[in-house]
């Protein structure tokens, strides 16, 4: 490396200690000393002016601003483990404050809560004076579950300063059993009568309150806060708690009072609009979702849920108007496209499925490619529905397997099954250790009728998870039910219900293996149980058939029709009929 770019690099590190974080990419999960996981890269956060890194006093030795540059570099090159195992050795070595507070920081936004604790303390014992450091620990100390040493230190700070962050410990406590709030609650309590006024103190009694279902208790102390300090955060408070006791009468009537004085207070007319939504009242809320957009007019989120209203209000065009705008915001894009398809679906399902094509990620990317699969096939038009998820793969590979399963599935649904079995073993030579495509190949091929290529997959599958209590209940189900191999599948499926006792799918099938075997009783017994648990169609074919088989024939007409009146086109149940009583079809 050139002299001159070392000491560029050099002087770049002094800055750092100084308070300017490097701009570098980092993961989310690391542990003290390496990287665990991959995630979408981010900034490290830059301290504000505030929380600046105090300089570091005298001179470093050289092995510690070399191995500073080069985690520096390292993290220029997504070497992440090293950046951050680098800075909080130098950390331990060198206890310098700055090293320590740019640690702790990396560690934080990192997610790596041990390393972030660990750096933490470091940088508090180092800095003591330093409230930003003291801050900083107590909240890795809340994130550790050591709620009574961060109790501890947070009084130290209320004694030091009067800044504590109370209500971040406070929310914190949502995981604890009611025992463990009530220690805490203890703590506040004590804390609270030598500081009655300390609004930060009641505001986290009221959540702790709140989180331990003492609602009225909480509205109390909130109550008392606002009197204190009767701000927009704490009246929001109270009008949540009055929601959330039912009392969302009193609750809008603030809300109302607030926007009087106020009209133009976002979180204000936020919280009141999802109120209204809340009690059903959409045609107000919609309204209120006018303002806040003709407010904010920029705010995609706010601009989405005024869409999504006008649609549940059946006004398409100002869905649509409001929709076709979000597509210029790259974050909400690809909702807008899966609604405005919704939108198009019934009279014009070209433009729809142009819409569905366009959602090739995030949580509605499987839902879109169903429907526009769907319409696509309705229209025989199979060759632009596989060329469509040809596209859709490459273009989100990480969503491939699930694209490849669903187009299986679509193919089958509409006849082409073998097409589908086709793309499956495709997928498998591209994914062969995946699972869920066996699973899925096992599940084709059974619909085809070739059991020996479904037990073949199934077999696989539990040649490496032997404890798969689904593949073993499919499998012990299909032999129940296509062959007379009773015996092993009564077995399999013994297994699953050891695996997964409360399943009632599982129950079904151990019913039905029984019923094959001629224990009508138990059968029966097994058979009420699931259905009850699961009203499922499938299930009362089941049951009954096994009371038909026991002369309990006006029952299962019963049971059988009962199930019809919930899924009347129940191709299982007709096909009982048609075996059974052929008459009650007529």
């Amino acid at each position: 490396m050139a002299f001159t770019n070392l000491l560029i690099s050099t002087c770049a590190i002094l800055l750092l200690l100084n308070g300017c974080a490097t701009q570098s990419t980092i993961p989310a999960s690391v542990g003290e000393g390496a990287v665990t996981q991959k995630v979408p890269t981010a900034q490290v956060e830059t301290p504000s002016p505030e929380k600046k890194a105090k300089p570091a006093e005298g001179s470093f030795e050289p092995d510690t601003l070399y191995a500073l540059l080069v985690a520096e570099l390292a993290g220029q090159r997504k070497r992440y483990d090293m950046l951050l195992s680098n800075y909080l050795h130098q950390a331990r070595k060198t206890r310098d404050p700055g090293i320590a507070e740019r640690a702790t920081r990396i560690a934080i936004y990192l997610k790596a809560d041990k390393a972030a604790l660990a750096a933490a303390m470091l940088w508090a014992e180092a800095a003591p004076e330093d409230t930003n450091a003291q801050q900083l620990l107590a909240i890795q100390l809340i994130k550790a579950g050591q709620f009574e040493q961060a109790m501890t230190l947070l009084e130290a700070i209320q004694i030091e300063t009067g800044e504590a962050n109370f209500e971040y410990l406070a929310a914190s406590t949502k995981d604890l059993n009611q025992s463990e709030r009530n220690k805490i609650l203890t703590h506040f309590d004590r804390l609270l009568g030598s500081y009655p006024n300390n609004t930060k103190l009641l505001f986290g009694k009221t959540i702790l309150l709140q989180i331990n279902g003492r609602g009225d208790d909480a509205l109390k102390t909130a109550n008392a806060l606002y009197e204190l300090k009767p701000d927009t955060r704490n009246q929001l408070l109270r009008i949540r708690l009055l929601h959330q006791l039912g009392k969302t009468k009193e609750a809008l009537k603030l809300l109302t009072q607030s926007l009087q004085e106020d009209p133009a207070d976002k979180q204000v007319r936020l919280l009141y609009a999802q109120l209204l939504i809340d009690t059903k009242a959409l045609p107000a809320a919609y309204k209120q979702f006018s303002i806040l957009v003709e407010q904010n007019p920029w705010d995609s989120q706010l601009r989405l849920t005024l869409a999504l209203l006008a649609m549940e209000n059946n006004q398409p065009d100002e869905a649509k108007l409001n929709l076709t705008l979000l597509l210029r915001d790259d974050r909400f894009a690809q909702d807008a496209h899966y609604y405005l398809a919704q939108l198009a679906e019934q009279q014009q399902p070209e433009e729809a499925i142009t819409h569905y094509q366009q959602v090739i990620s995030g949580d509605k990317a499987i839902s879109a490619h169903a429907q526009m699969g769907k319409l696509l096939l309705m229209r025989q038009q199979k060759s632009e529905m596989q060329q469509i998820f040809r596209q859709s793969r490459i273009k989100n590979p990480d969503n491939s397997e699930n694209f490849y399963m669903l187009e299986a599935d679509l193919l089958a649904k509409y006849g082409y099954a073998q097409d589908g079995i086709q793309l499956l073993t495709e997928a498998l030579n591209q994914f062969p250790a995946d699972i869920n495509l066996l699973y899925a190949r096992a599940m084709a091929a059974e619909k085809t009728n070739d059991l020996a290529a479904m037990e073949h997959d199934l077999r696989i599958i539990l040649g490496k998870e032997p404890d798969n209590a689904n593949v073993l209940n499919a499998l012990g189900y299909a032999l129940a039910d296509r062959t007379d191999r009773y015996h092993e599948a009564l077995e399999l499926i013994s297994r699953a219900a050891q695996l997964k006792p409360n399943d009632p799918a599982i129950t079904d099938s151990l019913g039905w293996a029984l019923f094959r075997l001629g224990n009508y009783q138990e059968a029966i017994k097994l058979l009420e149980k699931a259905l009850a648990e699961f009203p499922d169609h499938e299930v009362a074919a089941h049951l009954g058939e096994v009371l038909w088989a026991t002369g309990q024939y006006e029952r299962a007409q019963q049971i059988w029709d009962k199930a019809l009146e919930s899924k009347p086109d129940s191709l299982i149940i007709k096909r009982v009929l048609e075996r059974l009583n052929p008459e009650q079809l007529k």
